[in-house]
């Protein structure tokens, strides 16, 4: 038991580390006017790192159960939308299914852990980079206003068919 506690806390502290060292390399790369997106050398092997460990976390039930989430929360939305196209396809509709419920900030989690999940285990840093701006903004209703707002029920099914397709495909990178 105490040999597990060390090893946690020993895990831990190298998380700390490496999210310091991400720090500091990512507010040289903003003083030194690097382009956004764009991180320097040590940042990226820190990164790197982190994702190592991040991978040996994640086990395949957990994974199975951020897929499954995902495209659960995706069909709800996407029921819900269909009812609204059907009464009538109107903007505000989308504001109050999507925007402004729990039903959206629930699927904004949800996507949220998947697109983290897709990007521990991409293959490159350019769907590394891909999947973590699909997270930002940081705050369930900018993400969802990003997303959605100002859309009729009908192009916010295809926003949603969209994300199942990158469910689909993270699903694909995890599983090699």
């Amino acid at each position: 038991m105490e040999r597990t506690a060390n090893a946690v806390k020993t895990g831990l502290y190298v998380c700390l580390v490496a999210l310091l060292i991400m720090a500091g390399c990512k507010s040289q790369d903003s003083q030194s006017g690097a382009a956004a997106g764009n991180m320097s050398d040590s940042a990226r092997k820190a990164q790197d790192r982190l994702d190592s460990l991040r991978k040996t976390h994640y086990l395949n039930n957990d994974l199975s159960i951020i897929f499954l989430d995902a495209t659960s929360w995706i069909m709800k939305t996407q029921m819900a939308l269909t009812r609204a196209e059907m009464t009538g396809n109107k903007k505000e509709m989308v504001d109050s299914l999507v925007i402004n419920s729990t039903q959206g900030d629930t699927l904004y989690l949800t996507l949220r852990r998947m697109y983290e999940a897709g990007a521990v285990f991409a293959e490159s840093y350019s769907q590394k980079d891909q999947y973590r701006a699909m997270r930002e903004p940081d705050s369930s209703r900018l993400w969802l206003q990003k997303h959605f707002k100002d859309n009729t029920p009908k192009q916010a099914l295809k926003t949603l068919e969209g994300f199942q397709n990158d469910v689909t495909t993270i699903n694909k990178i995890v599983r090699k």
